[in-house]
């Protein structure tokens, strides 16, 4: 059995070599960002989200993609303006030009997430400007996706930035223009430009 599907498989890929896959693939992207942009407030030109991608939080007409930017495929893209009781009407992701989100990234914001020109993401980054709660006794008796979404402030990412794979960008983060952050990072306070940090939570490493 095994024999034959080896033989059979590599018959099929000579009718259906991964080039071929490739450009199927990028067709039904194209389609995918034809559909999906319907329900975003703005996508710019030449600009693609990868299929699938999912929208949560209600906001979906408060997120905002600029020109030749790209999501990768098992994104979440969430723009909380209602969670249980509480209400964020504010709430909006603004992802600038040039912009190459990598695949399986979370960007989730009940305030307000705004990134700039040319940013690069790794692999399972998350930028989120909320938390599940405080670190109150009170609050960690309640199931945590029952808890208040709390922020300390909006997230704003600079021009030319360079985020490796699984980094955490948390509340209330400015990362300024031409970072470099390092694999496994987590960013907790503000980054001035032209630097690279690493870390847990992260720190400068070197100046550029």
């Amino acid at each position: 059995m095994i024999k034959f599907l080896k033989i059979f498989f590599r018959i099929f890929s000579i009718f259906y070599p991964y080039k071929l896959h490739e450009r199927l693939s990028g067709y039904k992207n194209t389609l995918y960002t034809l559909w999906i942009k319907n329900f975003l407030g703005s996508i710019g030109e030449h600009s693609r989200i990868c299929y699938p991608c999912s929208l949560q939080g209600g906001g979906q007409k408060n997120i905002s993609l600029g020109d030749y930017s790209s999501i990768g495929s098992e994104s979440i893209l969430d723009c909380w303006v209602k969670y249980g009781n509480q209400e964020f009407p504010d709430a909006s992701i603004t992802i600038g030009n040039h912009c190459s989100i990598g695949e399986h990234n979370h960007i989730t914001a009940c305030n307000k997430i705004t990134i700039g020109d040319g940013l690069l993401t790794g692999r399972y980054v998350i930028i989120s400007d909320n938390n599940h709660g405080g670190l109150s006794e009170k609050e960690a008796e309640i199931v945590p996706a029952k808890r208040n979404l709390k922020f300390k402030g909006e997230v704003v990412i600079g021009n030319n930035v360079w985020v490796g794979d699984k980094v955490a960008v948390l509340s209330g983060v400015h990362i300024g223009n031409n970072v470099i952050v390092a694999a496994n990072a987590v960013v907790t306070k503000d980054i001035p430009d032209n630097c690279v940090v690493a870390g847990v939570p992260a720190r400068v490493l070197r100046k550029l």
